[in-house]
């Protein structure tokens, strides 16, 4: 089952939603992510959060139509995405996409692909999505299916991520090491109409981007 998470970050076209929502078995919107799905018009399953950003107007507008609310107090242990990732595992997805989870917050960003690591220790598929990234994690293998010329960056998730091997990408690895702190693994190209990337040893961050 795939669950789709849409949070308080930047806020997207309406067709880039369209896109990820269109086949989601379960949608969640944290706090002022509701905002969003007021905007363009759908329906989430599930609306969570304090409630300091999402707009009262919109919040009841929901609860009129009947849509589930879970509210926590602004003062807690654990952010509103992080509460919508450890419902969605809970109750057994097997994929999360998380929308609106970039932006102006960079400590928010980080939190966001911190729990790819949580979704990753749980088996379960995840990335984060925006306009011009898909943010993944692995500690095994991975497929790429991206576009010829797009950006495709590894970084070391862990102090030392080692039996890395690639195909098609432009620089190419085998059996290659990437350290914490030694980002080299940036800006590779790729070059073919899917990419490889495996891992024997560590957790390793792919991000996939388009100018």
């Amino acid at each position: 089952m795939k669950g789709v998470v849409i949070s308080s970050g930047k806020i997207a076209s309406k067709s880039f939603y369209d896109e990820y929502i269109k086949d989601a078995d379960f949608i969640i919107c944290c706090d002022g992510g509701a905002n969003v799905a007021y905007k363009y018009g759908f329906v989430p399953n599930l609306i969570i959060g304090d409630f300091d950003s999402v707009d009262k107007e919109v919040l009841e507008f929901f609860k009129i139509n009947g849509i589930q609310i879970m509210e926590f107090p602004c003062e807690k242990d654990k952010t509103d995405t992080q509460i919508a990732i450890e419902y969605l595992a809970e109750k057994g997805f097997d994929e999360v996409v998380m929308l609106s989870c970039t932006g102006k917050r960079l400590d928010h960003v980080l939190a966001n692909i911190s729990l790819l690591y949580y979704l990753l220790e749980r088996n379960i598929k995840g990335a984060i999505v925006d306009e011009n990234n898909i943010i993944m994690m692995t500690r095994n293998k991975i497929k790429i299916h991206g576009k010829k010329g797009q950006l495709l960056s590894l970084l070391p998730y862990t102090q030392t991520v080692r039996g890395i091997c690639t195909k098609g990408l432009y620089y190419s690895l085998e059996d290659g090491v990437m350290e914490f702190g030694n980002p080299y693994g940036v800006s590779n190209v790729i070059i073919e109409d899917e990419a490889i990337v495996e891992v024997k040893d560590g957790v390793l961050l792919v991000i996939l981007s388009s100018d």
